[in-house]
């Protein structure tokens, strides 16, 4: 392969790791849990701001969780992902993002929260799955000692 193709490949790749990532936050908005549940690995591993911190233990469980933290949510959820990097090598993909989430407790006002998003993803079966999912404080928040939860 030449070089030339082995560039086209790599951003072949990395547009299909960012429209995977644009497509995570439509179904946030649109709260499709399914989705979300099935853009995973069986065995991913994620760490938030909120918990759990552990891998699900299975599909099923994925989507319960998705569903309950849908639930604590009046209205309309919007999702943006901001200043996304992607780097891709084979079958294995990092990205970044500077997230935006506004959404309404069901018993609060409407909250608007800032945070960063790394995904470790694995191609299986030609299809990116997040293997390693972290979120966390922004990091010009994190550095000033601003505390989450």
């Amino acid at each position: 392969m030449s070089r030339t193709e082995q560039l086209a490949d790599a951003a072949v790749d990395s547009a299909e790791v960012a429209w995977l990532v644009s497509k995570r936050a439509a179904a946030i908005r649109s709260r499709d849990a399914e989705y979300l549940a099935s853009r995973y690995t069986p065995d991913a591993v994620t760490f938030g701001v909120a918990p759990p911190l552990s891998p699900f233990g299975g599909d099923a469980r994925r989507v319960e969780w998705i569903r309950a933290w849908f639930e604590r949510f009046h209205g309309r959820i919007d999702h943006r992902v901001q200043d996304l990097t992607v780097s891709v090598g084979g079958d294995l993909a990092f990205c970044r993002s500077l997230d935006v989430l506004s959404v309404r407790p069901v018993h609060g006002r409407r909250e608007v929260v800032r945070f960063e998003t790394v995904l470790g993803l694995r191609r299986v079966g030609g299809v990116w799955l997040v293997e390693v999912e972290r979120v966390a404080p922004p990091p010009s928040t994190a550095s000033r000692g601003v505390r989450f939860g």
